[in-house]
């Protein structure tokens, strides 16, 4: 049996036997709202700690996907929660930080959160988008990782999480930052919150933010096998 047999006799054997590699567990492109309402109430989304005063507001001025996006203020601080406890799992979104814009943004995840006003949430993920220094970074788990901040135009994050081995990989517009602790061992490895805060600054954007349950080291496993089986 020659190589190319052999590819095609595996492929459709895998075919059979290989889930999905993804699966996605939450998705919100903003669409189905109300232009001009706020999120918290609606889609699972609350202001922090339940607060409507950190609400964001649907809008229809920037929209990767048409015809809305969430607009962040200077005063939004908010969360949508998660219960995922295992596994392996990409979240992605895009923003549009407008040209002039000043102050601090903060695309944030957290491991552990409880809605009750007591100190006793954990972060994982916090990206600052410093528009004054014109720097996005990570400033969690003593990264130093930085990349200068994009301006009017929609630019992916994308953090890759690896739950079972307390691991993460943060990507900007589609460029590698680094790879970290999810947890510095004092919080737990889940994830239960997306937090759109701003600390101040201007208004910015974000649409098409997603979660999706990956399969990467299963898909790593098979190309593996089917390279051993072509050798």
């Amino acid at each position: 049996m020659n190589k190319i047999t052999r590819l095609m006799t595996v492929c459709a054997a895998l075919l059979l036997i290989v889930p999905a590699a993804s699966a996605v567990d939450w998705s919100d492109n903003f669409d189905s709202y109300a232009l001009g309402s706020g999120l918290h109430g609606q889609g699972g989304w609350a202001g922090w700690d339940g607060s409507v005063a950190a609400d964001a507001f649907v809008a229809d001025t920037e929209a990767l996907s048409a015809p809305h996006s969430v607009r962040i203020t200077p005063t939004s601080d908010i969360v949508q929660e998660f219960t995922e406890t295992t596994g392996e799992w990409e979240m992605t979104a895009w923003c549009y930080i407008p040209t002039g814009s000043t102050g601090n943004q903060f695309f944030i995840m957290l491991n552990m959160y409880t809605p009750d006003g007591v100190a006793n949430d954990k972060w994982s993920v916090q990206l600052k988008f410093d528009s004054d220094a014109g720097i996005v970074s990570n400033t969690m788990h003593g990264s130093t990782a930085s990349a200068p901040l994009i301006r009017n135009t929609w630019v992916e994050v994308k953090i890759k999480i690896y739950l079972d081995t307390n691991m993460q990989d943060t990507y900007y517009n589609g460029a590698f930052m680094d790879s970290t602790p999810w947890q510095d061992g004092t919080g737990a490895n889940e994830i239960a919150a997306l937090d759109l805060f701003s600390d101040g600054g201007s208004t910015i954007y974000w649409d098409d933010c997603k979660l999706i349950q990956t399969n990467i080291a299963l898909e790593h496993t098979t190309w593996g096998r089917i390279k051993t089986l072509l050798q």
